[in-house]
């Protein structure tokens, strides 16, 4: 019995309750409960986090279902520490939101209340070893986060949670249809007194399921967990998300949710790979797909965070891509990516954040030489440039080769020509994009307007992860024990033939 893996949870949900209860009447009240929400989690999480992704144990409660391995650990880490970030750089973030008319104050109780409740689900999502009661906190993270991103309720911004809400509650539907596809085939085969709904219990009879069953499930699992990774074609209610909601959600949307149906497929999907080829050949089409897509919308966008956006897009694709060369060292590189990228996805939306909070800008074209009045905000985009474009002693650059590497080893030249093509072009874009922004003559409206730094509590942050994405290019050793492990307990629940 851990009950670590219960307080991992419960922790964000009882402070999210409290800000409902007693914080709509008082803002430094929901700042307050959240700030120390977010803290006690993250130190909950990193006890989880040494226990499993570094010492390499599982952690279970209440029979087994709830269960953390080294994968759930590394990733409710990374949630854990991207919701502290993003709870104190919210403090000064949404207090000049009020003041500036955006949002009325009262309404700071519902932002901190429903950010901790979608900081409670994401985590739940990665403790959970039933595939039914997965899916339904898979749902949770999108119920959570709807009000989040239509919060600033003018048009754009409900057209955006509308949207959100629609494309993923049908996605996550199709999600259903699979997991239950799932329980039925491997019922079938369990012997009595074993539970069918556990995913550990499924991957153990994966070989036996009939192939029909294995198929179609599969496909709908792609479709609704696909849909929640931003995958394509199933991507379109990311770019409006992203751009709509308030800036400290964008940063989690992209560093940690979308993650989250990225591991629902890993637990779902990756046990099939042993018995049915077609399987992994289908998750790396997508993935391929994926990232050219992404790397095209890129070169479209004016609008910052729309930009950003599709940037998250072109990364699932490299994330999927490792998944589906099904050879030890794509998985590895895989979530060495998915590390990475929430790193220094997190870091580029909290910058261009401070860029909106400084200029009351987010359209490239109305920006320029920021990079002279805000060296903080500078410093921390360049490091989000140089992650994101893979460039040498940055962390994007190792999990990218290493994925270029795996994709040779696992006799697919064909897909790491067009992931090396995308990636010089992706390269190219964001060098483009921060000459824009911050390097030239700033437009006189700027000049006028008197842009500062933004306050410590935003830049403090930001200079941490570009400190963690230098840190990783440069010395990788630091981290490789633990992605070891988080490779090894993938293929720990992978029955081989």
């Amino acid at each position: 019995m851990n009950n670590e893996i219960l307080y991992l949870s419960l922790v964000p949900a009882i402070a999210g309750i409290l800000i409902f209860i007693l914080g709509r009447k008082s803002r430094a009240l929901s700042e307050t409960l959240a700030l120390l929400g977010t803290v006690i989690t993250f130190l909950i999480a990193v006890k989880i986090f040494g226990q499993t992704a570094v010492q390499g144990g599982v952690l279970t409660f209440w029979n087994e279902e709830l269960r953390m391995d080294a994968l759930s650990g590394l990733i409710a880490g990374l949630v854990a520490l991207l919701g502290l970030i993003a709870s104190v750089y919210s403090v000064p973030y949404m207090r000049r939101e009020v003041k500036v008319g955006a949002v009325p104050a009262e309404r700071m109780g519902v932002y901190y209340g429903w950010f901790m409740i979608f900081l409670s689900t994401m985590l739940c999502a990665t403790t959970i070893n039933n595939i039914i009661l997965l899916w339904v906190i898979i749902e949770g993270t999108t119920l959570a986060s709807i009000i989040l991103v239509g919060f600033y309720w003018n048009r754009d911004a409900i057209e955006a949670a509308y949207k959100y809400a629609i494309l993923l509650t049908v996605g996550i539907t199709f999600a259903l249809f699979g997991c239950v596809l799932l329980y039925s085939g491997a019922s079938q085969q369990i012997a009595g007194g074993i539970d069918p709904l556990k995913l550990t219990e499924i991957a153990k009879v994966a070989g036996k399921i009939p192939k029909s069953i294995v198929l179609l499930s599969v496909v709908m699992l792609l479709v609704g967990f696909g849909t929640k990774a931003g995958m394509v074609p199933f991507h379109t209610w990311l770019p409006d998300a992203h751009a709509e909601a308030p800036t400290p959600i964008s940063a989690m949307l992209s560093g940690v949710m979308i993650k989250v149906g990225v591991y629902a497929l890993i637990r779902t999907v990756l046990i099939f790979y042993p018995f049915y080829s077609i399987v992994s050949t289908l998750v790396l089409v997508f993935g391929m797909i994926t990232m050219v897509v992404g790397v095209i919308m890129m070169m479209m966008q004016e609008d910052l965070k729309r930009f950003l956006a599709f940037c998250s897009v072109t990364s699932m694709g490299y994330i999927l891509m490792g998944l589906g060369l099904a050879n030890y060292l794509g998985i590895y590189g895989a979530i060495f990516h998915l590390l990475n990228h929430s790193l220094m996805k997190a870091l580029a939306f909290l910058s261009v954040g401070a860029v909106i909070y400084s200029t009351h800008h987010r359209r490239v074209p109305e920006l320029g030489g920021l990079g002279k009045y805000m060296p903080f905000t500078a410093v921390s985009f360049y490091a989000a440039t140089l992650a994101l474009g893979g460039i040498p002693f940055f962390n994007g650059f190792i999990s990218e080769f290493t994925l270029f590497i795996a994709g040779v080893k696992a006799g697919f030249p064909w897909a790491t020509v067009i992931a090396v093509a995308v990636a010089i072009l992706n390269v190219a874009i964001f060098f483009h994009l921060t000459y824009q922004v911050f390097m030239g003559e700033a437009p006189e409206n700027l000049k006028a307007a008197g842009i500062k730094e933004v306050p410590v509590m935003m830049w403090g942050g930001m200079l941490i992860l570009a400190f963690l994405c230098l840190l990783i290019g440069v010395y990788p050793q630091i981290v490789s024990p633990i992605l070891n492990e988080a490779t090894k307990a993938v293929f720990a629940t992978i029955a081989m033939p």
